[in-house]
């Protein structure tokens, strides 16, 4: 993020020219607050708290049991419930977390053009670095 002339928020992207340059253009200013706090947060997939697994093996416990008392029967659906809520809560958690992440605001083809100009700039950088280790000093 960078400021433009009018101190407004501008994304600055990078796209590779035809000769291999590297260009950077402005792009429309990013209001949300997903996009402002993703360069904060350090968020990366490797942190990201997501466990489901466990609550949705004892949602299904919880259904297996089939009582025969009608009393029991309540008090086992009414913890059922509750832990449906605690999955939807832990699914809402998971959908703010990946909202937090950096580069989720990237359609497939501003991703696949990052990834070409990534490639592009690792090997000049090789033939680079073959080129110095050939010279002789």
């Amino acid at each position: 993020m960078e400021l433009s002339p009018n101190a407004d928020a501008v994304d600055i992207k990078p796209t590779l020219t035809a000769d291999g340059l590297i260009k950077t253009s402005p792009t429309a200013p990013t209001t949300t607050t997903a996009n402002t706090t993703a360069g904060n947060s350090g968020l990366t997939v490797a942190r990201l708290d997501i466990e489901i697994l466990p609550v949705i093996y004892d949602i299904l416990r919880c259904v297996e049991k089939d009582p025969l008392d009608n009393s029991t029967k309540q008090r086992e659906s009414q913890e059922c419930s509750q832990k449906i809520l605690e999955l939807q809560k832990r699914f809402e958690s998971a959908r703010n977390q990946i909202k937090q992440l950096p580069g989720i605001d990237y359609n497939k083809e501003e991703q696949l053009q990052k990834l070409e100009l990534l490639h592009n700039q690792l090997t000049l950088k090789q033939q680079l670095i073959r080129k110095y280790k050939d010279i002789q000093f």
